[in-house]
């Protein structure tokens, strides 16, 4: 049974386009998916509007499908990435919170892998060098690979070496004729929206040694399960993946991990990071730890369906209880916006179905995003100090996992304003 949370819609001026279905998971490359949740046709998450190109939005199913062998979670279609990345406004360096959690991961890195001037550092989807500029004073070898045009920023930068394409077995062969080995390679937020996730592990093992680490970031599908994160979900994100399947894949291509930390703050949310070695790796293993971790995953019942249709259950419930509290707000005469232009917070807007008239405006700091529309919901994206001239006495906080950041940082909460925190719990600030 597969829980529909939104039937199909058609949408005024909206164009309904179908994709490529996923036949087979592409991890194990089994046919055994099961369909558990259904959120109704969505647009491109990051595709934010101009308001000639409103007309033109093409929307796309956006449902889970669960891998009985391995027990990934994945899209149940193969949305074209290249054009998701082909005119993209996400910019990692908008978000202080992020560049400061990406400053204390080289930090500690650098320190902990005894990193020196000669060594080889890269990141993978570097995106506009958030995280590789805090290499600068401790490398002089920076290397970043990314699709988008995000990289603009970085691209003349000195010490910061760009290779602008898709990481996959072939560009793995570019990068070696022209660099050295990497000691770390950082892969933040990045491994979701790999659609051949075999063919990029195969790159990461032809440039990898056994001096090599390989840091991964990813929203962790338990914590999005247990705590219903569904706004995680959307057309960026082909995968949602636990450590037991991410074990299947490496371990294909003679990798082990070797350990593994849960961060309350990652670019997405609370998140895992783990840490990745060959199999001959000189770097000691931490058997006894993820031992556990594999085992306590198969308790909590990662390939049984029946977790998953909970979840979905979970997902309606939510959707309603917060509905609710802005509806009531509205109707007591209280204006109502949004905060931050967030990818993973067009999902929840185009889940919620909230009126035209209720939400008006969101704020962002992103200049590639102001004077926008956000994706579905067609909300005008205005600036911060905009937003606040406005006088909106509630936002909806799109980028929840900041919370903490906005409620002792923001403007907005110091001249009186309430946050409407969507997740873990929903809670007025």
């Amino acid at each position: 049974m597969i829980v529909v949370i939104y039937k199909t819609l058609y949408v005024i001026n909206t164009i309904q386009m179908k994709l490529k279905e996923l036949k087979s998971c592409r991890i194990c490359f089994t046919k055994k998916l099961v369909k558990y949740l259904n959120l109704g046709n969505h647009p491109y998450s990051n595709s934010f509007l101009s308001k000639g190109q409103i007309p033109k939005e093409i929307k796309y199913p956006l449902e889970l499908k669960l891998c009985k062998k391995c027990g990934l979670s994945q899209l149940s279609v193969i949305p074209n990435t290249k054009k998701i990345f082909s005119d993209y406004d996400y910019l990692s360096s908008s978000s202080s919170a992020l560049d400061n959690h990406y400053l204390k991961l080289v930090k500690k890195i650098t320190k902990k892998y005894n990193i020196n001037k000669n060594d080889t550092v890269l990141d993978v989807g570097c995106n506009d060098g958030v995280l590789l500029k805090h290499y600068i004073k401790k490398t002089n070898n920076i290397v970043g690979i990314e699709p988008s045009n995000a990289i603009e920023k970085i691209k003349n930068k000195n010490k910061i070496n760009i290779i602008n394409k898709f990481f996959n077995f072939k560009t793995s062969k570019e990068y070696l004729r022209k660099y050295k080995r990497p000691r770390i390679i950082t892969i933040t937020n990045v491994l979701a929206q790999i659609d051949d996730l075999n063919n990029f592990v195969k790159g990461l093992r032809n440039i990898s040694d056994n001096k090599t680490v390989i840091i991964i970031e990813f929203p962790y599908s338990l914590l999005m399960f247990d705590y219903t994160f569904f706004d995680l979900i959307y057309h960026e994100h082909l995968s949602y993946f636990n450590l037991s399947c991410i074990n299947y894949l490496f371990e294909k291509f003679n990798f082990s991990i070797i350990d593994y930390e849960k961060i309350d703050l990652g670019a997405s949310g609370p998140a895992i990071r783990i840490y990745i070695t060959t199999k001959n790796s000189e770097i000691k293993r931490n058997k006894k730890k993820i031992k556990s971790i594999l085992q306590k995953e198969l308790k909590w019942g990662i390939k049984k369906i029946i977790r998953y249709k909970l979840f979905s259950f979970k997902v309606e419930k939510k959707i309603n209880h917060i509905r609710k509290i802005i509806y009531d707000l509205f109707n007591k005469n209280k204006s109502i916006g949004c905060f931050t232009a967030s990818a993973k917070g067009n999902t929840l807007l185009n889940c919620l179905k909230i009126e035209k008239k209720i939400i008006k405006y969101t704020c962002e700091n992103n200049k590639r995003k102001i004077g926008k529309y956000m994706p579905g919901t067609h909300i005008k994206i205005i600036s911060d100090n905009e937003y606040l001239k406005k006088k909106i006495d509630y936002s909806l906080l799109l980028s929840w996992n900041y919370a903490n950041f906005f409620l002792n940082n923001s403007s907005y909460k110091k001249r009186g304003g309430k946050f409407i925190i969507p997740f873990p719990k929903i809670s007025i600030k």
